[in-house]
């Protein structure tokens, strides 16, 4: 739809189902950067800055939803969405080789604390930076609406090949696909026979029990909140959320280690997803003494090539209920359970998260915010096989930053490193929802069950829980 923004036309969009996400969680927060992602990808080789530059500016121009604006009518307050033509950029060069590490990253995680004009202003800023220990890169700030960590991860692959396209004559890079073009296809999706059937499934799961609440720091909070209630069979709880403020935790786990979780699931043809899921639920289960597990996953929704490089943000977040009894499931079937379970959430994906969730208030007549998961959780699938094959031998670190804010009480993103491969968990957090000893309890359990669980398949689930 032509809109006059400015005095100038632009063909608007309304924003998806995915956006309006971060949208709702602008309600809730103080200020926006609850809704920034920053990210440093540095590389420990010596950077042509001008090349670089001019890669950053070819990788933009391929990317439309790096160009993206929003747009809040005045007369009716709704929101588009809109694409703003390539323009040239000068991304300025900051020289921190000579700080120390901790301070040059306090630096950008000052930087990603500065938030974005969500209605109408730029929604990402790009410099490019020199580290300590001769690591060389551009850290990226965007606005959630834009971009999630696929696409981030998407933009960054793109920069390094024409880089190293313009830099050493290597071929280029096959072009992104149209953002536009998949923003058409969501506003298709409400008449489509597929949403009838996801609304369906969702509706049919509604129908269900209603789960229980569980928390990754074991019964209190639900048995806190049933105290509040006066109410002993309550079964959702509540996470506190009456201010962002937030930060992130990052675990690195070895490549030989990761190997080890990727030759198993490859043996065993489970996602790699799986068998991380499957530690988390046992931990849930063990420290709450339940049979009943609700995490909400995370889906990037991009099974198509065109959603694999339209950049954007596609996720998706709904939940991941599975019933099981640990004294007489084994790891592989719980894998199994949990694995169908993950395929029909995938398979119906494309439903709304804010619907899901009202109308799951209103089925189980639980107050705002009421809850049944305390933990939520994706990964972002990627091996070696992906990694930039000219740059897999040099050194590479990449970097998340807190904004300061965190948009949701308490996540779990486990993500492939470019450089080598091995699995980063990032643990989000508000900090009144978790601390940083909580968190590494969690991890340290999450770990173990996740071992003893690949070492010893057949056991059953209270055996491994047993083992730790």
């Amino acid at each position: 739809m032509e809109k006059i923004i400015g005095g100038i036309k632009h063909d608007c969009y309304p924003l998806t189902p995915a956006q309006m996400v971060h949208m709702y969680t602008l309600n809730f927060s103080p200020t926006h950067e609850v809704v920034n992602i920053g990210t440093g990808q540095f590389f420990q080789i010596a950077m042509n800055v001008s090349v670089l530059r001019e890669a950053l500016n070819r990788a933009i121009e391929r990317c439309e939803s790096m160009r993206m604006r929003i747009w809040r009518e005045p007369e009716t307050n709704q929101l588009w969405q809109y694409i703003m033509p390539y323009k040239n950029q000068y991304f300025e060069y900051y020289d921190f080789s000579s700080l120390t590490e901790a301070k040059a990253h306090s630096i950008l995680e000052r930087w990603t604390s500065q938030p974005f004009d969500t209605f109408g202003g730029e929604l990402s800023r790009i410099v490019i930076v020199s580290m300590p220990d001769g690591y060389n890169g551009y850290y990226l700030n965007v606005h959630h609406a834009c971009a999630d960590s696929y696409s981030v991860v998407t933009f960054t692959k793109d920069v390094m090949d024409l880089y190293c396209h313009l830099l050493y004559g290597l071929p280029e890079p096959a072009p992104l696909t149209s953002y536009i073009a998949s923003v058409k296809k969501d506003m298709e999706y409400p008449d489509t026979k597929k949403a009838k059937r996801d609304e369906e499934f969702w509706h049919k799961k509604l129908a269900e029990p209603e789960p229980i609440y569980t928390d990754f720091t074991g019964p209190g909070r639900l048995m806190q909140t049933r105290q509040n209630k006066n109410d002993p069979n309550l079964r959702w709880s509540l996470l506190p959320t009456t201010d962002s403020a937030g930060a992130t935790v990052t675990y690195s786990l070895d490549v030989e280690s990761t190997d080890k979780i990727l030759a198993f699931a490859e043996e065993y043809n489970i996602p790699t997803s799986v068998v991380i899921l499957h530690a988390i639920r046992t931990v849930l289960s063990k420290f709450n003494e339940e049979n009943d597990v609700t995490i909400r996953d995370f889906i990037s929704r991009r099974s198509t090539l065109l959603n694999k490089k339209c950049g954007g943000v596609r996720m998706h977040c709904l939940p991941l209920r599975t019933i099981m009894d640990p004294k007489t499931t084994t790891v592989l079937e719980s894998m199994a359970i949990i694995n169908k379970e993950q395929q029909d959430v995938f398979l119906h994906a494309d439903y709304s998260t804010l619907k899901y969730y009202y109308e799951e208030r209103v089925v189980y007549k639980g107050d705002p915010g009421a809850t049944y998961f305390s933990v939520s959780f994706t990964y972002q699938p990627a091996t070696r096989k992906s990694l930039i094959p000219y740059l897999k031998d040099i050194p590479f670190k990449s970097r998340w930053y807190s904004s300061g804010r965190q948009p949701q009480p308490f996540y779990i993103t486990a993500m492939h490193r470019p450089g080598d491969g091995g699995l980063n968990f990032y643990f989000g957090y508000q900090k009144e929802s978790a601390t940083p000893e909580e968190i590494e309890f969690l991890y340290y359990f999450v770990g173990r069950v996740l071992f003893r669980s690949i070492e010893n398949p057949d056991k059953t689930v209270q055996e491994i829980m047993d083992m730790v």
